[in-house]
């Protein structure tokens, strides 16, 4: 049996003398499934291999829902600078004072009179002392036949021209600074002889946009005005007397620049609805975000304050309030609010047709201060472009009928007033800078009044039944003092007076208030 084995060990001892002897040597290509040991060495030396085999399961992360879920808070109505709701604006009704009423306004006001504010009034220096200046304003009314003239209130200097008369002159809103005490818009009621704080408010521009003034109703029987709500603004009303406030347009969406109609029917404004259905944080549609910003823009609407029916007039973007010039058309002064703009256009929106059209030419000019006849078919303007300036009378549709160039006014330095029957238009300077006379024109642009090289006028205005032109006026004569006054003068311009020659201070022309009266 040893000698069967033998042989066979012999093999075996020689074929394992083989493989010892062939590890030294470098292998030759051998199947890594047959040498296990050669497997786990190719792994060892090759790590390029294992490095790219290793992001592979790295790669999922990023596709993982985690950044959604961080995105989340940013996009949740969280409280943030732009969605924190303001305060919802309410009926103060507070601050309440019994007023005397002049005797010439008792039974009301029989016939148009005109406004003014008398600043920094103060008595004649003794011996050239120097005054300080009062930090005060008093309102008047001076009768233009008579010359009556009757004080009505006193309010801070920082009031400015922040006030607003009521067609009647039996009602007079006006703005307090909260710097001066218990600040916001006021009421005096001349019919009751009382003074009331209707809101409270910092400032006349809701959320930032500019533009505002509250609006009478031609009637003088309520006021509209916008007012902030939660995260928009919306069109208020109340009474003459502070009563019956209430949401007109009432919607999650910016309405601002109201402005009634003449026969009092409808009430026109701007509103970004088509643009931003809402701005309440959360809702479908919403366009509240963090940096989002008040509207300047909108379309024009009106609201029929009979059927409460709201309607849009036009497609075009507003970026200036709106002006009714009749019961049917409305225009629009496209980039008057921007102090610095090159460029701006005149517009006129048929209500009854829903039509429009541009009245300026479309070349590039500023176009300012326009001024309709009562009926809408004619109005005069001021052109400035390519440094040259000219005042133009054209008629409703912009095809011109004349033009005058030799009067040179800056720009929003021109004042233009209609006689209400259409025969007269008068020019002057505006804002302080008043380079001539006062100048009055046919209602076809011929001279009838040249302008007096001794008394520069600024901001012109007839009275509404048309008897009377009022303005402030500088003299400028040899041994004059260059003060500023406001003078009554004839339709034509002529046979001015100083309505403020016996008081001292600054002036500024408010408005004629008070029923239409004709002699």
């Amino acid at each position: 049996m040893q000698r069967k084995l033998f042989p066979f060990l012999m093999v075996l001892t020689a074929a394992l003398a083989c493989n010892l002897t062939r590890d030294p040597v470098p292998p030759t290509p051998i199947p890594p499934t047959l040498t296990p040991d050669q497997t786990a060495t190719a792994l060892a030396v090759l790590p390029t291999a294992t490095a790219t085999s290793l992001p592979s399961p790295t790669l999922p992360p990023s596709n993982t829902p985690t950044p959604t879920s961080t995105l989340t808070p940013t996009i949740t109505p969280t409280p943030l600078p732009s969605s924190t709701p303001l305060a919802t604006v309410a009926y103060a009704g507070d601050n309440r004072a019994s007023k005397a009423v002049p005797n010439a306004l008792i039974d009301g006001l029989d016939r148009a009179w005109l406004s003014f504010t008398v600043s920094n009034s103060q008595s004649s220096p003794e011996e050239g002392t120097a005054q300080p200046e009062e930090s005060t304003q008093s309102v008047y009314l001076i009768r233009p036949d008579t010359g009556e003239r009757v004080e009505i209130v006193t309010l801070p200097q920082s009031t400015g021209d922040r006030i607003y008369w009521s067609p009647t002159g039996m009602h007079l809103v006006y703005f307090i600074d909260p710097a001066e005490g218990a600040g916001g818009l006021y009421l005096l009621d001349l019919q009751r002889g009382r003074e009331i704080r209707l809101f409270e408010a910092d400032n006349l521009q809701p959320r930032g946009i500019i533009g505002h003034a509250p609006q009478w109703s031609p009637d003088g029987t309520r006021l509209a005005l916008a007012l902030p709500t939660a995260y928009a603004t919306d069109i208020f009303l109340l009474n003459a007397d502070g009563t019956g406030f209430e949401n007109l347009t009432d919607s999650p969406s910016y309405d601002f620049w109201p402005a009634w109609s003449p026969d009092g029917t409808t009430l026109a404004f701007v509103s970004d609805r088509v643009e931003c259905p809402t701005w309440i944080p959360g809702t479908p549609g919403t366009c509240d975000k963090p940096d989002a910003t008040a509207p300047s823009t909108g379309n024009l609407f009106t609201y029929d304050l009979e059927s409460g029916q709201v309607r849009k007039i036009t497609d075009r973007v507003l970026n200036s309030p709106p002006r009714w010039i009749n019961n049917n058309m409305l225009s629009v002064s496209m980039g008057s609010l921007d102090p610095l703009a090159s460029v701006s256009e005149l517009w006129v929106y048929d209500v009854a047709a829903g039509s429009s059209w541009q009245v300026s030419p479309a070349d590039g000019a500023l176009y300012s201060a326009p001024a309709w006849t009562n009926d809408g078919e004619r109005l005069v303007y001021q052109r400035i472009g390519q440094g040259a300036s000219s005042i133009i009378l054209a008629d409703r549709f912009g095809s011109v009928l004349a033009s005058i160039d030799e009067y040179i006014f800056v720009r929003y330095g021109l004042s233009i007033s209609w006689a209400p029957d259409g025969d007269f238009v008068a020019l002057a300077g505006s804002n302080g800078q008043c380079p001539y006379g006062i100048i009055v024109l046919t209602g076809r642009f011929q001279r009838v009044t040249d302008p007096a090289t001794n008394l520069l006028a600024c901001d012109v205005v007839y009275s509404p039944e048309g008897s009377y032109l009022a303005y402030e006026g500088i003299r400028v004569a040899r041994g004059t003092d260059g003060r500023l006054d406001v003078y009554i003068a004839n339709t034509n311009g002529l046979g001015a007076r100083a309505a403020t020659a016996n008081l001292e201070g600054t002036f500024n022309i408010l408005g004629w208030v008070g029923p239409t009266f004709r002699e």
